[in-house]
């Protein structure tokens, strides 16, 4: 069974070493594949990835593409996964690392089942300001249905440290959305909305690191983030897509709240608190009725912000009115509503 390890290599001239050296050092004793992926940093990260590369000896089949003019993470991954030759695909960010067994534990379920997916755990080097887990127990899943594997946050939403079925990849013309800052919860999202099987293996074998200049902690994609209203849009119309899907409103409406979460940590002056209100309208539209949705609380969100579907009305929802006794009262009585999938 071939694995392909897609690395996408922007400015990481620091770390790209330790994490090749990584790859170098798998223990798995089936083929493996490790597509490196340039995209045009500044830096000397390509460079010292191809002299790394070329000083190796050994069975892995290494690759160097190069993108033409910096395209970002989505792009470049895309580049890596359409040049895959494996049955598996792995996505290894070039400023982390992996144990030397990874490959080896993730690929060892399918020698007796094929799964779309095998995720396992992992390991947050530097702090964060809350904690991402792998929360559900090893083994094999079936039909679980998305209520009970990202919405109830079993399973962390970022891309790497993941085998996915290739075949299964491109059955469901699955990509990396580009130009958003947080590609990977749109690829969650459709990949829990469709999985049939998956298998968690409950052992530490990626190595996140949180660095100052990150995406996810730089300043500068934070206001980038503002612009980014468009993930809702993105969710919106995946939702359409997914409609006929038991739980997908609630899920939907979990991710709307992890992108207004993020966007209510920023500290917006005027002008851009208003760009996110109006361009925010109408999140609420995708939903058919109260009853799509099993939450209590998706069901008074739909309720009360139905007639002003703005950022500043969720927000009132989530802070003011959800502390007062009429809004306990209000929700109890929806979560009477009898539930059904549209």
């Amino acid at each position: 069974m071939l694995i392909s390890i897609v690395i996408p290599v922007f400015n990481v001239e620091i770390f790209i070493s330790e994490c090749l050296q990584s790859v170098i050092r798998q223990t798995y004793t089936g083929p493996l594949e490790c597509i490196v992926v340039d995209d045009c940093g500044t830096d000397k990260s390509i460079e010292i990835a191809e002299q790394l590369i070329a000083e190796y000896d050994g069975p892995i089949d290494f690759k160097v593409l190069h993108h033409d003019h910096n395209r970002g993470l989505s792009a470049a991954r895309n580049t890596g996964m359409d040049a895959a030759k494996g049955d598996y695909v792995y996505f290894l960010d070039s400023d982390d690392w992996i144990s030397d067994d990874c490959i080896e534990k993730l690929a060892k379920p399918l020698q007796n089942e094929v799964f779309d997916v095998v995720v396992g755990d992992f390991v947050i080097v530097g702090e964060l300001p809350y904690r991402l887990e792998l929360s559900l127990p090893e083994g094999p899943y079936h039909e679980m249905g998305i209520s009970k594997t990202f919405c109830n946050q079993g399973v962390y939403v970022m891309a790497w440290n993941k085998l996915y079925s290739k075949e299964f990849l491109k059955r469901n013309r699955l990509r990396f959305e580009e130009g958003m800052v947080h590609e990977d919860e749109i690829l969650a999202f459709e990949i829990s909305c469709i999985d049939k099987s998956f298998y968690v293996v409950k052992s530490e074998s990626y190595y996140y690191r949180i660095r100052e200049n990150s995406i996810s902690t730089n300043t500068v994609f934070k206001q980038k983030l503002v612009g980014e209203v468009g993930e809702i849009q993105c969710l919106k119309e995946k939702s359409k897509q997914y409609g006929k899907i038991e739980g997908i409103y609630d899920f939907y409406l979990f991710w709307i709240r992890i992108v207004f979460w993020r966007i209510s940590l920023l500290e917006l002056d005027d002008g851009m608190e208003e760009y996110v209100w109006n361009h925010t309208k109408g999140f609420m539209n995708i939903v058919p009725s109260v009853c799509c949705m099993k939450n209590k609380h998706n069901r008074l969100l739909y309720v009360v912000c139905r007639k002003d579907q703005t950022y500043q009305r969720y927000l009132y929802v989530t802070n003011e009115y959800g502390n007062t006794l009429w809004c306990r009262v209000l929700r109890n009585l929806l979560n009477l509503l009898p539930y059904r999938v549209n």
